[in-house]
């Protein structure tokens, strides 16, 4: 299609020309991408990192504490010990040729690990429990029995009846980043829409633009332009999100579900903002300035805290419900199929839901604003606007 013969187009690309020319936005999206990788990249080095350690025991007792360190280490942990003597001991911390000293008192009642400036709080914690196992081991002995006989730690196995507490805790994590994505591109792309049909109103070009161009169609062209943008940034986070997870050295658990369920995400992102877009407009027309816009945005900004407090504590029920309600379901479904728990035919009825709202809310904004852009005797309000002759 010509883009003379497509007015909205030209103003579509305007939108996107304008928002690709502010500095803010492409140093704010760069930094943001950046951060992305960077976690992703400081998660993999931290889940690599092996910790390594020297500790000389100087009595018998703490060098038996020091084999018991070594049994029950992680995998992410490497100790080399030695049984020194108290003197020898100290002058190899003192030229930190070790990392510590264990030792014990004269009743091997208590212990003493001696750092050269301070003690690594992961060595500590072995050496504690090491500590209780050995000294437990001793007081069974003098009793005459067996530790083999005392429940184990492994001998508790938790359970649940419902759903799985990690694929749960993956589900918390990657709903508040699904929620904050949304909550972000709201305000970002959103509030830029009122507030460009306001400024039209006060400069007074949206009489010269009606005079050439029709306002539904220069409606239009605003939301479709802001779309653009907002679409493209998220899949900008979200590709490259990705794409660093499956490069990380460490095997992250549940990405091939996070991968399909963002798809999902991208299309409920995309009628949720599309939605929004047409309030924000609509509110930008009803208002003469921006303290108007400021005074009227209250409802749609407590919307936008109810996505992010759905990420960040909705359950049960009350997530299910929320799955259903437009706007609030762009991030409440998604959330819900990272859980495994939806039927095929749940975010299919979510997301015509949603379109049939946005179709609706769309209907009434582009009526509001034909009426109220051209108004430029003070704020109104929809009642007013209605009864406005176009």
């Amino acid at each position: 299609m010509n883009a003379s013969k497509a007015p909205w187009l030209i103003v579509a690309l305007r939108e996107v020309e304008t928002k690709l020319r502010d500095k803010a936005f492409i140093i704010s999206t760069i930094v943001t991408l950046l951060f992305i990788v960077g976690s992703v990249a400081i998660t993999g080095v931290l889940g690599n990192r092996t910790s390594h350690f020297t500790v000389a025991a100087t009595d018998d007792t703490s060098y038996q504490v020091l084999e018991q360190v070594i049994k029950d280490r992680p995998d992410d942990v490497e100790l080399s010990i030695s049984r020194l003597t108290p003197e020898n001991a100290k002058q190899q911390l003192s030229a930190e040729q070790l990392s510590a000293i264990l030792s014990a008192s004269d009743d091997a009642q208590e212990f003493t690990l001696t750092g050269f400036n301070e003690v690594d709080q992961e060595l500590s914690s072995l050496v504690r429990e090491a500590m209780k196992s050995v000294m437990t081991d001793q007081l069974l002995a003098e009793a005459g029995l067996e530790s083999s006989s005392l429940p184990d730690n492994d001998d508790l196995v938790t359970d649940q009846l419902h759903g799985d507490s990690e694929r749960a805790a993956m589900a918390s994590v990657m709903g508040l980043v699904f929620s904050f994505l949304f909550y972000m591109a709201a305000f970002l792309f959103g509030m830029p829409i009122a507030n460009s049909v306001i400024e039209e109103k006060q400069n007074r070009v949206v009489e010269i633009l009606a005079s050439t161009i029709r306002l539904r169609q220069l409606l239009a062209g605003k939301i479709i332009g802001n779309v653009i943008l907002a679409m493209l940034q998220l899949l900008a986070f979200l590709s490259i999100g990705l794409l660093a997870a499956y490069i990380s050295p460490i095997q992250i658990p549940f990405l091939g579900i996070v991968t399909q369920v963002a798809g999902w995400f991208v299309v409920f992102f995309f009628g949720g903002f599309l939605l929004l877009a047409g309030i924000w407009a609509a509110l930008g027309s009803l208002a003469t300035r921006t303290e108007d816009l400021q005074q009227s945005s209250g409802p749609v900004v407590g919307l936008l805290m109810a996505v992010l407090f759905i990420g960040l504590y909705a359950k049960g029920s009350f997530l299910v419900v929320a799955s259903y309600i437009p706007i609030v379901s762009s991030a409440a479904m998604p959330i819900r199929l990272l859980s495994g728990e939806v039927a095929i035919w749940e975010p299919v009825l979510s997301l015509a839901i949603l379109l049939a709202a946005c179709w609706l809310v769309l209907l009434f904004a582009e009526r509001i604003y034909r009426r109220a852009v051209m108004h430029t005797g003070g704020a109104l309000t929809l009642r007013k606007a209605l009864k406005l002759e176009v």
